[in-house]
C-alpha cells in the first residue's frame, strides 16, 4: 500500500476518503429486518381477503398470496443496491406456511447475503358480504308486477335475468354488499330481495327501461343507528297491461302487441301491416293472444275474400283479404274473434 494513500480509521485498510471504509460500514449495518410473522385473512365462503382497507374480492392463487407476503414482511435499507431476493415456501398445514428468505446485494459496493424465515399463518372470517348474505340481510325489495293482470313467465324470467346483470355491474364497481338475497315467486307475480337500495333502484330502472312500465319508491322505517334513521325501500314496478304478443282494439283498428318502452307501446297495425307505437295511457280494449288463435286452413281465393276452413269441424268461412300479407291456399293461418269480427293474427 502507499504511504500516501489514505487508510480506514477502524480496520487500518485503505480507504480512498480516510473515511470508514466499505468493508467496515457494511459489516456493521443492519441493511434488511424480516418480520417473524404475518398474517392472511380470507373468507372460507367466497375466498375474498382483508386489509387494512376492508375486504376485498380475490381470485388470486394460495401461492401468489403468501409470496407476496413474504415480500412484505422484508424491509431493506436505502443504501442497499441490485438486491436479489429469493422465496421458498413450504406449506405445514392449512392454516400455517413458512416463506425460506434468501438476500443478496450490493452495500457500500461490498457484497452483502441474508437469510430469514417467516411464518405466514392463515385466519378466516366470514366477510361482510357472506355475513349479510347468509343472515338473509336486505335493504331492497322489487316488487314486479303488471297493471290489470298476473305476470308471465317469461317477464318473470327476463326479471331475474336484469337483476343478476345488475348485481354483476355493481359488484365489478367494487359495490361488494349490492347482491340479491333471494328471489321469491307469487301469484301475482316476482320479488326480488336485495342487499342495497343501489341494487334494488338499478334493477327497477333497468326493468322498466327494457320491459316498459314504471316504478314507485315506498320506504319503510326499521330504526335507527348513530342517531340516522334506517329504512328499507320497496320497489314497486309495474309492467304495462299488455304483453308482447296480445291483440288490442285501439285507435279504431286492431293491432298486436310488438312491445312497451317506458310509457309507451308498440304494436302491430293488423289493417295495414304498419309498425306503431302510442302512449300507455291511450284508450284501448284487450280482445286476446296469439297464442290462443284458432288455427284454420286457407282452401280458396275468390276476388277479396279467402275462405277458411276450422280444421277441427270442418266448417268454413269468408273473410277479406289483407292486402298488406299475402296468403295462398294449402296455408294455415291463426285467427282471433271479436265477436262477429274475424281477426287474422
Amino acid at each position: 500500500m502507499d504511504l500516501q494513500e489514505a487508510i480506514c480509521p477502524k480496520c487500518g485498510g485503505p480507504s480512498p476518503s480516510g473515511d470508514i471504509c466499505g468493508r467496515c460500514r457494511a459489516s456493521g449495518a443492519e441493511w434488511f429486518s424480516c418480520e417473524g410473522r404475518v398474517s392472511l385473512v380470507r373468507c372460507p365462503n367466497c375466498n375474498s381477503m382483508r386489509d387494512n382497507n376492508g375486504w376485498a374480492d380475490c381470485e388470486r392463487s394460495r401461492e401468489d398470496l403468501e409470496y407476496e407476503a413474504a415480500m412484505s414482511a422484508i424491509r431493506l435499507s436505502q443504501d442497499i443496491q441490485k438486491p436479489e431476493i429469493s422465496v421458498n415456501l413450504v406449506e405445514n398445514s392449512k392454516n400455517r406456511s413458512f416463506a425460506h428468505i434468501s438476500i443478496t446485494g450490493s452495500l457500500y459496493d461490498r457484497p452483502v447475503e441474508g437469510a430469514c424465515v417467516v411464518e405466514i399463518l392463515w385466519q378466516y372470517d366470514s366477510c361482510d358480504r357472506c355475513s349479510r348474505y347468509h343472515g338473509n340481510y336486505w335493504q331492497g325489495l322489487v316488487q314486479l308486477r303488471a297493471d290489470g293482470r298476473k305476470t308471465t313467465h317469461e317477464e318473470q324470467e327476463w326479471a331475474k335475468r336484469i337483476a343478476y346483470q345488475a348485481e354483476e355491474e355493481l359488484q365489478l364497481l367494487g359495490d361488494r354488499l349490492s347482491f340479491v338475497t333471494r328471489m321469491e315467486e307469487g301469484r301475482e307475480g316476482l320479488d326480488i330481495i336485495v342487499g342495497t337500495q343501489t341494487l334494488g333502484e338499478q334493477i327497477s330502472r333497468y326493468i322498466t327501461r327494457r320491459m316498459g312500465g314504471r316504478f314507485t319508491l315506498h320506504p319503510t322505517l326499521i330504526g335507527e343507528k348513530e342517531g340516522r334513521k334506517l329504512y328499507r325501500i320497496t320497489y314497486a314496478v309495474r309492467l304495462p297491461r299488455y304483453t308482447k304478443g296480445d291483440i288490442i282494439y285501439v285507435r279504431n283498428t286492431y293491432g298486436e302487441i310488438l312491445g312497451a318502452e317506458g310509457k309507451t307501446i308498440s304494436y302491430l297495425d293488423l289493417a295495414s301491416g304498419i309498425p306503431r307505437t302510442v302512449p300507455e295511457s291511450t284508450s284501448s280494449r284487450y280482445i286476446g293472444s296469439v297464442k290462443d288463435g284458432i288455427p284454420m286452413m286457407v282452401i280458396y281465393q275468390d276476388g277479396e275474400m279467402l275462405g277458411l276452413m276450422n280444421e277441427e269441424t270442418g266448417k268454413t268461412e269468408e273473410i277479406p283479404v289483407q292486402s298488406w300479407r299475402k296468403i295462398v291456399s294449402g296455408e294455415r293461418i291463426h285467427i282471433i274473434r271479436d265477436d262477429d269480427r274475424v281477426i287474422v293474427v
